[in-house]
């Protein structure tokens, strides 16, 4: 499944802290040749991660910003941010429409120690928030668990299991 995500200009990646988001992502970029970015990179100083929540909204418009100049540039790009709510994927969307370029969303579903250190009670607050991927939705969606680590399309998910 790997091989047709690649196909794509956009690679959305969803997901709580610590579902493998990341780690997709640096997949994509190390075997596919995607430029890989996600907000949490806006967040370190002098190598040191340093979340700083009213720096959250100015981080998000980096990486929409980066996305926009890469794809208009002819690079392909994996996008790696929770996206808790799906409302909060129409900027990427909006970039690639803008681009004229194609986009799909892989909800990672992993359960792995989250690399920045989110808090449990953090990740249980945003869980509360989650919004499940909407079938009407029209970009092409994928699941990637931990346990049948090779991907899935969304429909496919629950023959699977």
């Amino acid at each position: 499944m790997i091989d047709e995500i690649s196909t794509f200009d956009c690679v959305i990646l969803r997901g709580l802290p610590g579902s493998g988001k990341s780690t997709f992502a640096q997949r994509l970029a190390a075997e596919h040749g995607f430029v890989h970015l996600e907000a949490d990179d806006h967040f370190y100083v002098n190598s040191v991660y340093r979340f700083d929540p009213a720096r959250v909204a100015d981080a998000h418009a980096l990486v929409v910003r980066d996305a926009l100049a890469h794809l208009q540039a002819g690079r392909r790009i994996v996008v790696a941010n929770t996206h808790v709510r799906l409302w909060e994927m129409a900027a990427i969307v909006g970039a690639c429409q803008i681009a004229i370029k194609r986009v799909c969303v892989v909800e990672c579903l992993g359960q792995w120690e989250s690399r920045h250190g989110v808090p449990a009670e953090v990740i249980a607050q945003m869980q509360g928030r989650w919004e499940p991927w909407l079938d009407a939705h029209p970009a092409p969606h994928f699941t990637l668990n931990e346990i049948a680590s090779p991907l899935v399309q969304a429909g496919e998910a629950s023959k699977s299991a």
